[in-house]
């Protein structure tokens, strides 16, 4: 299995540097992490995982299926998403609840 720690890394923009800094390793040990020239144990995986915002099985099985939900986010900004609430409240309540909601004037609309 070969992990693609260097991919990760660059789709989340960080420089070699400034992922070693973040898991507290210099620069030359990150490199030969990322080159898998020294033995990549769970908690440094874990480690590179944390700083990533990612799971750890995600980094393991990256990209087969990891979903970036940074890029989701990004996507979804360009829709106009329908939101709908549905609330139940007692029958009593109903007016009152539609006058905070609505405003006085709107109730009327619904009958």
């Amino acid at each position: 299995m070969e992990l693609k720690i260097k991919a990760i890394r660059e789709k989340a923009g960080f420089s070699q540097y400034e992922m070693a800094e973040k898991m507290n390793l210099s620069q030359s040990a990150y490199a030969r992490f990322e080159l898998s020239k020294t033995k990549i144990d769970l908690n440094r995986l874990e480690i590179f995982a944390n700083v990533l915002n990612m799971n750890l099985v995600d980094v393991i099985q990256y990209p087969d299926h990891y979903v970036n939900v940074q890029d989701i986010a990004k996507e979804m900004k360009s829709y106009e998403p329908d939101v709908t609430i549905q609330i139940k409240v007692k029958e009593e309540k109903k007016d009152e609840i539609l006058k905070i909601v609505l405003g006085e004037n709107n109730i009327e609309l619904l009958r």
